[in-house]
């Protein structure tokens, strides 16, 4: 009896273990981008480059006892672009990770950190290189805020999350 009380305790708390496990999302698509010296001063005076490629991002949603719930993403894009102007071609790399929590006083509203980077590469040498730190906000829907903590190139407009020298 003493055993399948501890069985049974034991399979309890498996079961609560599984139920707290995290919610893992993956989805994969294919990114497109074209970004020009209009937005972005980094490119030479009338250069636009248009680039393709495919992007995977993995979400991770997990709740604690307390109702605290975190998510956290990693975004990666990899693709070729091309410099409409010259017809050199190059290789694009895209990340971006956050990691957000809500309260229990404000459960729709999430904050955390944000790291974005997008670089653009030809034959070994970096063309083009931005990224930044940014404290996020976000409601997990349309609303989202960026205060940045570091910053290089010339990534966004943190006003209005608006891109600049990084399109994706």
């Amino acid at each position: 009896m003493k055993r399948l009380v501890t069985a049974i305790v034991v399979a309890l708390m498996l079961t609560d273990a599984v139920v707290a496990l995290a919610d893992v999302k993956v989805d994969r698509s294919r990114v497109k981008f074209k970004m020009s010296s209009d937005t972005c001063p980094s490119l030479s005076t009338g250069t636009t480059v248009k680039g393709a490629g495919r992007q995977r991002s993995v979400t991770t949603t997990s709740t604690d006892p307390n109702g605290i719930t975190t998510v956290v993403n990693y975004t990666r894009a990899l693709g070729k672009a091309t410099n409409l102007k010259t017809g050199k071609r190059y290789r694009f790399d895209y990340r971006n990770s956050f990691a957000v929590s809500n309260t229990t006083a404000n459960p729709a509203l999430y904050t955390g950190t944000m790291f974005d980077l997008f670089s653009l590469v030809r034959s070994g040498r970096t063309r083009l290189e931005n990224g930044f730190v940014a404290r996020f906000t976000t409601d997990l829907g349309p609303s989202a805020t960026f205060e940045p903590l570091y910053s290089f190139g010339d990534p966004i407009d943190f006003a209005t999350g608006s891109p600049h020298c990084d399109p994706l």
